[in-house]
C-alpha cells in the first residue's frame, strides 16, 4: 500500500475512534443525567415517572414483589399512598394506603376509583408494568385538594341559593389558591369566587381540556359546578420542578465541559499520534544537516520511533516508508563521510608523493643546470651531453606526470577525442608484451602471451589502446616482486568482442587496496617494495576503457594472486 493510501487509512481510522469515544461519553453523560432527573423526578412527584422507570424500581423476594425505599420515601413526603395489584384487581404490595382502599375490591370499583369522584378525594396515577411475565397494576394516589374543595361547595350548596358557611368556603379556597364558578341549567354564570375572569357562560371546551379543572352537574339543583385549582398546589412542586431545571441545566454545563475536556484530550492524543513522528523526522534532519550520521535517541538513549524489540512503533508505523528512506539515508551518508575522508586522506598521500616525485627531478634539473653554470670550472664536451641527457630524462619525467594529470580531468570531463581505427588486436598486444619483456624494469619478471585467435581486427584508439595495455602491465610488474609470473592471454566472444587479462601469481591485493585501485588519487599496490609513480595508471586505464564503451575489473586475494580483466564489446571485425 502506498503512502498516501496508508495515511488515508490511518486518519480515517483515527476520526472514526475519536467520534466513537465522543459518542461514548455522550452516552454516558446522558445516562448520568437521566438517572440525576428520575431521582430528582421521585423526590418530587412520582406521577411523573414512565412504566420503565416505575419496572426498574420494582423489587422481589420469592414470590413477593414491592419497591425499593426510593419510591417509598417520595410516597411518604407527599402523604400518598402505594397499591400493587394483580389484573384481577387483588393486591400484592400496599404501602400507606388508606382504610377505605384496604382489602380486596371489585375491578369495577378500581376502575372508578381512577377517575376524579366527589366521593374518592384523591389523585390516582396508575402504571401497566410487566413483572415475571404478568401485567401488574401499580396505584399511586396522592390527596386531591379539588376534589375535596368540590365536595365541599357541593354538599354546603342551598336550594334557594348561596352556601352554608360561606366564609370557610371563602377560607378554603383562598388557602388552595383555588377559584369556583357555579353555572345555572342554562349555562349563565351565578356565582364566581377567586376568578373575576371567569367565562360569563359555561365553556364546555375549556372545561374538558385542562386538567386542572374540576366540574359537578347536580341532577337535583340542575346547577353546574367548577372548580379549579394551581397546578402546582404545593409549593414543593413547585420547587422540584425549580430544582429538576437546576440540575438539567447543571448537567448540560457538565456535558459541555465533558466535551471540552474529550476534544483537547483527543487534540492533544491526535497531535502526539501524528505529530510525534513528524518532529522524530524533523530532528532526523537536523541531526543530518549538523553532520550527525545516526538516527536520534531520547534521553534514556533509546531510539524514539521503536519499540524494546527493534519494531517500529503503532503510531510510527504508517511512516515506514519514509523511516526507511532516512536511515538508508542516514547509512548513505556516513558512508560516503567515511569515503569523502578516505579520498582526502588517498589525495593528501597522493599530493605528499606528487610533490616528492615532481622536486626529485626539479632537484637533479637544477643541480645540473647549477654546475653547467659554474663559471671556474670547464666542462667536456662528453660531460655535457650527459649532464643534457639527464636533464632531458627529468623533463621528460615531468612532462609525463603533467600530461598523466591532464589526462585524467580530460578523462573526467568527457573532454578527450578519441579517434578510432581498425586494429589488429592480437598483433599489437603482442609487440606491446614484448616491448614490456625488453624493459629492464621488468628483466626479473617471467612475462608470457598468449591467444586463443590468430588475428582479432577490431576499431579502436591505436595510442589510448596502447596507453590501457601499458599501464596495466606496468602496474603488474611494478607492484610484484622478481620471478613473479605474467600471464598475458587474448580470448575471442561469441558476440564478437573479445577479453584482455593480465595475471600474475603475486602476492595478491588486500581488499581496500582492491577498492581503491582504479581511484584517481590511489597509491598502493601488492606490496611495499616500491612507492613511486603517479597513482594515475590504473584510474586512466579504466576511463580509457570506459571510453572505449568497454569493462574492466580486478580479481584478487592476499597470496593468490591478481588478474585484471579488460571487456571491449563487439565491434566490426575481420578474422
Amino acid at each position: 500500500m502506498s503512502l498516501r493510501n496508508k495515511l488515508i487509512v490511518q486518519y480515517v481510522r483515527q476520526f472514526f475512534g475519536f467520534v466513537l469515544v465522543l459518542l461514548l461519553c455522550l452516552t454516558i453523560s446522558m445516562l448520568i443525567l437521566g438517572t440525576r432527573v428520575t431521582n430528582e423526578q421521585i423526590a418530587s412527584d412520582l406521577s411523573g415517572l414512565s412504566t420503565t422507570d416505575i419496572e426498574a424500581r420494582l423489587i422481589y423476594g420469592g414470590e413477593n414483589v414491592g419497591v425499593n425505599e426510593e419510591i417509598q420515601r417520595s410516597v411518604e413526603s407527599h402523604n400518598g399512598w402505594l397499591q400493587i395489584l394483580g389484573k384481577y384487581g387483588d393486591v400484592v404490595y400496599s404501602y400507606r394506603t388508606p382504610p377505605e382502599l384496604t382489602g380486596i375490591q371489585a375491578p369495577g370499583v378500581r376502575i372508578e376509583q381512577s377517575q376524579p369522584s366527589l366521593d374518592f378525594p384523591y389523585r390516582v396515577k396508575f402504571w401497566v408494568v410487566e413483572s415475571r411475565g404478568e401485567k401488574l397494576i401499580v396505584y399511586y394516589g396522592t390527596p386531591s385538594p379539588g376534589t375535596r374543595l368540590l365536595k365541599l361547595l357541593v354538599t354546603t350548596s342551598m336550594p334557594e341559593g348561596g352556601w352554608k358557611g360561606k366564609k370557610d368556603i371563602q377560607t378554603a379556597f383562598s388557602r388552595e389558591k383555588a377559584w369556583f364558578a357555579v353555572y345555572d341549567r342554562n349555562g349563565q354564570l351565578v356565582e364566581e369566587l377567586n376568578q373575576p375572569e371567569v367565562s360569563r357562560r359555561l365553556d364546555l371546551a375549556e372545561v374538558l381540556e385542562n386538567d386542572f379543572i374540576l366540574s359537578h352537574f347536580d341532577q337535583t339543583s340542575r346547577l353546574t359546578y367548577v372548580v379549579g385549582v394551581p397546578l402546582s398546589p404545593d409549593p414543593a412542586m413547585g420547587d422540584a420542578d425549580s430544582s429538576i431545571n437546576d440540575i438539567v441545566a447543571y448537567a448540560l454545563r457538565q456535558l459541555l465541559l465533558v466535551l471540552l475536556l474529550c476534544i483537547l484530550v483527543a487534540g492533544i492524543w491526535y497531535a502526539l499520534r501524528v505529530g510525534q513522528p513528524l518532529l522524530h523526522m524533523v530532528n532526523w534532519l537536523e541531526q543530518l544537516a549538523k553532520g550527525h550520521y545516526e538516527e536520534p535517541v531520547n534521553r534514556k538513549g533509546k531510539k524514539v520511533g521503536t519499540t524494546r524489540s527493534g519494531k517500529r512503533k503503532k503510531s510510527f508505523a504508517v511512516y515506514k516508508d519514509m523511516f526507511d528512506s532516512l536511515q538508508h539515508l542516514t547509512t548513505t551518508l556516513r558512508m560516503n563521510e567515511q569515503r569523502q575522508r578516505d579520498v582526502e586522506r588517498t589525495r593528501e598521500e597522493w599530493i605528499t608523493g606528487l610533490s616528492h616525485d615532481l622536486k626529485t627531478p626539479l632537484s637533479s634539473i637544477f643541480g645540473y643546470a647549477s654546475i653547467l653554470d659554474s663559471s671556474p670550472y670547464e666542462w667536456g664536451q662528453r660531460e655535457i651531453r650527459e649532464f643534457g641527457r639527464t636533464i632531458r630524462e627529468k623533463a621528460e619525467y615531468m612532462d609525463d606526470l603533467i600530461e598523466d594529470l591532464n589526462l585524467t580531468y580530460r578523462l573526467k570531463n568527457h573532454a578527450l577525442s578519441m579517434v578510432k581505427e581498425p586494429v589488429e588486436i592480437v598483433e599489437t598486444i603482442r609487440r606491446i608484451t614484448v616491448d614490456m619483456v625488453n624493459d629492464p624494469s621488468a628483466a626479473d619478471h617471467v612475462i608470457e602471451f598468449q591467444s586463443d585467435t590468430r588475428t582479432l581486427t577490431t576499431e579502436v584508439d591505436p595510442k589510448w589502446f596502447r596507453r590501457i595495455m601499458v599501464n596495466i602491465l606496468a602496474n603488474a610488474i611494478k607492484h610484484t616482486p622478481a620471478n613473479t609470473q605474467v600471464i598475458v592471454s587474448i580470448a575471442s566472444r561469441q558476440d564478437g568482442g573479445f577479453v584482455i587479462e593480465v595475471k600474475d601469481n603475486g602476492p595478491g591485493m588486500d581488499e581496500e587496496t582492491k577498492e581503491n585501485l582504479f581511484e584517481r588519487y590511489y597509491r598502493g599496490g601488492h606490496t611495499q617494495e616500491d612507492v613511486s609513480g603517479t597513482g594515475l595508471g590504473m584510474a586512466i586505464a579504466k576511463q580509457l576503457v570506459l571510453a572505449h564503451e568497454g569493462e574492466i575489473e580486478v580479481r584478487s586475494e592476499l597470496g593468490s594472486g591478481t588478474a585484471v580483466s579488460v571487456m571491449f564489446p563487439g565491434q566490426k571485425s575481420l578474422a
